[in-house]
């Protein structure tokens, strides 16, 4: 009886590997043939607004990279919130540099009911005078043709609002063992056809390091007002536009900007951990849903096929169904990691390591629903988010 269950199991665990593979190559697809190259170099004012608490590291380097782009109609704003280092002695002396393209505002202390970079970017805003708004990260750079990547494919795609993945550069085995999960997104999560075919808000998602989107567009939707207590304001916002009929788009922004977006194991799982129960919208039934589904259909029938295979080795070398199948599982999610890190520039030893990505993330999402539940939270910037 257990053989068979194990067997039907078997069967599953390949369907459900292969389902994922035309997922993958579908989304590689897409990435690669609907962004476009930079060709407006010029047109609508962009505001592109920053948000810095404690970046004494990274600031210097993200305002340069700003205050040298292609795009000819642009300003930054960039605001110090609250930091305890000296990131706003950097940043009076860059505004002193670039009187005429660099703003710099201290940010008002953090008011209850607002997570902290929700609010210090609803302060930059309201000091915008661009048509559209390019919402960056303070540890990101960006390539000269930045600006212009995103007004180009807002324009080619008619869309109000856009976001992708930058360069994600990882340093430590940590890292690397951590950040690309952010990419299943693509890889077995939402499938990006359906975004551009179908009015469903969970279809849109965005990444905080990049986005751009239409001022007039995030007005009416309400602003950061209607997402204030939230951690994965990104995606939220992306459901939000695409809930009120205006169209969203992802992109491969890899060409346009890159981040080292953590340092080390530790900051890597704090970093991605506080937003996974977010966003899946606090739901313990869709997150516990998650954790059994990953462990049972992505994590487990790696351990299952190398027992399997050795258990028949021993018992005389002959190969069972339940072996094959299982080894068939291994072979695709293997493939469509190798499609993944292929069309995300990751080192090339990335989906050698899949079982360990998959592991990781069970780890990071049970950890992310204890902490959330218990009220614990996370230090994140020197303050406490829930």
């Amino acid at each position: 009886m257990l053989n068979i269950v194990i067997e039907y199991y078997a069967w599953i665990v390949a369907i459900i590997s292969i389902y994922f593979l035309v997922f993958a190559l579908t989304n590689a697809f897409w990435l690669w043939v609907y962004s476009k190259k930079p060709r407006y170099f010029d047109g609508e004012k962009v505001s592109v607004c920053v948000p810095a608490r404690n970046e004494e590291k990274n600031i210097e380097g993200c305002v340069r990279s700003l205050m040298n782009q292609s795009y000819k109609n642009y300003e930054v704003l960039v605001l110090n919130d609250n930091s305890e280092d000296r990131t706003g002695e950097i940043l009076e002396s860059l505004a002193k540099e670039f009187p005429n393209k660099l703003w710099v505002f201290n940010g008002k202390p953090l008011e209850k009911g607002w997570t902290g970079k929700i609010f210090a970017m609803n302060q930059l805003i309201k000091e915008t005078s661009g048509e559209f708004l390019l919402f960056t990260d303070a540890d990101t750079i960006h390539k000269e043709d930045s600006i212009a990547f995103a007004m180009t494919n807002m324009k080619v795609h008619k869309a109000d609002m856009l976001s992708g993945y930058i360069k994600e550069k990882m340093v430590t085995f940590g890292e690397r063992i951590t950040i690309p999960l952010i990419f299943m997104l693509t890889g077995f999560v939402l499938p990006m056809f359906l975004n551009r075919v179908t009015s469903f808000p969970f279809t849109s998602v965005a990444i905080g390091q990049y986005i751009m989107i239409k001022k007039k567009v995030f007005e009416s939707v309400g602003g950061y007002e209607s997402m204030k207590t939230l951690i994965s304001e990104d995606v939220f916002l992306a459901r939000l536009i695409k809930k009120h009929g205006y169209k969203t788009i992802f992109t491969d922004c890899k060409r346009a900007a890159q981040c080292r977006m953590y340092t080390g194991y530790t900051e890597s799982v704090n970093g991605i951990t506080k937003n996974i129960f977010s966003f899946l919208s606090n739901n313990s039934v869709v997150i516990l849903t998650a954790i059994i589904g990953v462990s049972l259909f992505l994590l487990l029938p790696f351990p299952l096929f190398i027992g399997s295979l050795v258990f028949n080795v021993l018992a005389g070398g002959w190969i069972t169904t339940t072996t094959v199948l299982l080894g068939i599982n291994v072979l695709v999610m293997f493939i469509v990691w190798v499609l993944v890190s292929g069309s995300q520039h990751l080192p090339f030893w990335t989906p050698f390591l899949y079982p360990i990505l998959f592991g990781n993330l069970v780890y990071m999402a049970s950890l992310s629903y204890v902490r959330t539940i218990t009220g614990k939270g996370y230090v994140w910037k020197g303050r406490v988010v829930h």
